[in-house]
């Protein structure tokens, strides 16, 4: 492998690394408010997640950069092109997250946050788990790769269920009180956006395992 093309495969990498990394430390900040209820903190969250999009086209020049100049082939092409839809996956996550930091923000302002909320809880603290996984896998060594997406797996499971339990809930305490439609749907919109986070990371997950072993990328 020419040096030159390792420099700007690292390069990648490492951009790709940090918008990762922006999303989670992101997250992290939206789960401790969703207890302390720090709206300052939430301001926080959403300046590490703002500009993802550009982040992303950046990372997308400087692989079909890379491209152009190396013409990679095999091994090499499936890592130089997993990167591209990575960086994808993690500048949607960002979206997701900023989603909820809005979300978190309204609902204490409002006032309608509610107190010792353990299911929405977990939840958030699974797909912290999850995306935590995933932002790992960026840079992980091949010997991980299973562990980290069995992690990733998991989480996502239980993701699923708690979407589940939370979507009853909502809908029991709408039928209970009609004219709380919209927030009713409010609170639906959320549980779902926050679902997609662990959805992308299986995708993560997914490409990863694309780029080391080949075979068919089913997303």
């Amino acid at each position: 492998m020419l040096p030159k093309y390792q420099e700007a495969l690292d390069k990648l990498v490492n951009e790709s690394y940090e918008l990762a990394y922006s999303a989670k430390e992101a997250f992290e900040i939206v789960v401790e408010v969703l207890e302390s209820k720090d709206l300052e903190r939430l301001k926080e969250a959403k300046a590490l997640v703002k500009g993802s999009t550009k982040r992303e086209a950046k990372i997308d020049m400087r692989a079909i950069e890379t491209l152009a100049l190396y013409s990679p082939e095999a091994s090499d092409l499936r890592k130089v092109a997993t990167i591209i839809k990575m960086s994808g996956e993690f500048s949607r996550i960002c979206d997701y997250v900023k989603a909820q930091a809005n979300t978190l923000m309204q609902e204490i302002i409002n006032e309608d946050i509610e107190s010792n909320d353990g299911t929405r809880l977990a939840f958030y603290k699974s797909t912290l788990t999850a995306l935590s996984l995933s932002v790992e896998l960026v840079k992980a060594d091949d010997s991980l790769l299973n562990d980290l997406i069995r992690g990733i797996s998991i989480e996502e499971s239980k993701c699923d269920d708690f979407v589940s339990i939370l979507e009853k809930s909502i809908i029991s305490t709408l039928c209970d009180n009609k004219e709380d439609v919209d927030y009713a749907a409010k609170r639906l919109n959320s549980v779902r956006k926050l679902e997609r986070i662990s959805d992308r990371c299986v995708n993560i997950a997914k490409l990863k395992k694309f780029a080391i072993e080949g075979g068919k990328l089913k997303l």
